[in-house]
């Protein structure tokens, strides 16, 4: 059969009401890239003049949310053109409403996602808690998850489905779900007692499961640290509920058990002297605690053993610390012409 203007189709549309739709529906996606174009190039660049960061920031999140509300108005305008089936009619006409509540909260939530990492990051990277640093994430997320939910929720109900149904049907299906889902509840758990209990927080270093790293991030469901030697480690929260922490980071300052040996060719006055000349070492180090000392401790098999307690301030590197005081005293004990023990071996041919 020959299809010509002005002939009627089942739908009560003629040929040309069908190209006017469409004309109008590739129109909108053409006028949408035009926009995304028009604001990438020129609206942004305008507005990144102002003083504040704010207007730019507007612009950046809500253009491609614009762009797509220009889209479902050119597909709502075109399917107005036409003359279609009343239950047609009305699942589009749904269809459209759900399409245009998901991209306002798309809109919403790109924004705020935005708002939250040009100015209140940076405030709560200059503040001095740690409590701030841990509960931005998590209230990051569940703030983007909530405004999701509410958005889908009023997508649903403006759709004509009864949200009160689905969220009872929710609600008894969540029954079998907690008993599926027992280990990612008790790792809820675990994150809602590391922020009740504190044992550590976001900096510290950590002794847990056999486990040594420094705590980069704290989530509701598992926590990061980074070992010593630099690798990255994801950690279930129940799993710190479970076991015993070590916070390092707490400790005043880091106590280390030193032993030198002087030979037994020096006499009792050489020890002393050794006794004092490495107790002015101590005490001139300024990453070192007043309380560091060093004491004569044992009759070793070959040598007088020396015991230095070094108590290195909270925040400097223990080892750095360890290293200059072991050179100093060594200086100091060659300059004395004091020997050190040299560990002796005798080897006995049969």
């Amino acid at each position: 059969m020959n299809i010509t203007f002005g002939t009627q189709q089942p739908a009560g549309n003629d040929l040309t009401a069908w190209l006017i739709a469409l004309a109008i529906a590739v129109g909108g996606i053409v006028v949408a890239r035009l926009f995304y174009l028009l604001s990438t190039k020129g609206i942004k660049r305008l507005v990144d003049k102002a003083r504040t960061r704010l207007p730019y920031t507007i612009v950046d999140m809500l253009e491609e949310p614009l762009a797509v509300g220009i889209v479902i108005a050119g597909f709502y305008w075109a399917e107005r053109r036409l003359v279609l089936p009343e239950a047609v009619d009305a699942v589009f006409s749904k269809v459209i409403t759900f399409a245009i509540i998901l991209d306002v909260t798309w809109a919403i939530a790109r924004l705020l996602d935005d708002l939250v990492t040009q100015y209140v990051v940076p405030a709560v990277e200059k503040s001095e808690s740690k409590l701030d640093d841990q509960l931005l994430p998590i209230i990051r997320n569940v703030a983007r998850v909530l405004i999701w939910l509410i958005g889908i929720v009023v997508a649903i109900d403006n759709a004509g489905y009864n949200v009160g149904t689905i969220v009872a049907g929710l609600g008894i299906g969540g029954l079998a779900f907690a008993f599926a889902a027992q280990e990612t509840i008790a790792n809820l758990f675990g994150g809602v007692t590391i922020f009740i209990d504190s044992p550590f927080v976001i900096g510290d270093r950590i002794k847990v499961g056999g486990f040594d790293g420094f705590v980069r991030e704290i989530g509701l469901r598992t926590s990061k640290l980074e070992t010593l030697d630099g690798r990255r480690l994801t950690v279930p929260n129940s799993f710190f509920s479970k076991s015993v922490i070590e916070n390092v980071s707490s400790e005043p300052a880091t106590k280390i058990l030193e032993v030198v040996g002087l030979s037994r060719a020096n006499n009792a006055d050489a020890v002393e002297k050794a006794l004092a000349l490495i107790g002015e070492v101590l005490a001139a180090d300024a990453d070192l605690e007043k309380t560091s000392t060093v004491f004569f401790g044992d009759f070793g098999a070959s040598s007088y053993d020396l015991t230095l307690v070094l108590w290195v301030k909270k925040g400097a590197d223990a080892g750095v610390v360890r290293s200059r005081i072991n050179i100093a005293a060594i200086r100091a004990l060659d300059t004395a012409r004091i020997d050190l023990a040299i560990p002796a071996r005798i080897v006995m041919n049969p």
